[in-house]
């Protein structure tokens, strides 16, 4: 009974891409852009003056927590786990 409900499972996954498919418009070469162009579209959108890029990071979360008391604000903390093994920050 499992074999036979991932069977199906598999054959609708693969009608609903097969309808996906079909109803994509088909690429046109009229639309493509230059790589030039694409890229000035991109920076058309970006923003100039955003308050993140003016924000201190810190890479020491004693450090952070410092600051962020000191200055009445939250604290944002971003984890990476695959640092090297000879890090000695913090």
């Amino acid at each position: 009974m499992k074999s036979k409900f991932r069977w199906l499972c598999f054959a609708l996954v693969i009608l609903c891409a097969e309808m996906a498919v079909a109803d994509s418009p088909a690429p046109d070469n009229k639309t493509s852009k230059s790589p030039e162009a694409v890229r000035a579209e991109v920076n058309a959108l970006k923003k100039e003056d955003v308050a993140w890029r003016h924000i201190e990071w810190k890479t020491c979360i004693l450090d952070g927590l410092k600051a962020s008391r000191e200055q009445s604000k939250p604290i944002m903390l971003w984890i990476f786990i695959d640092r090297p093994i000879d890090d000695e920050r913090c």
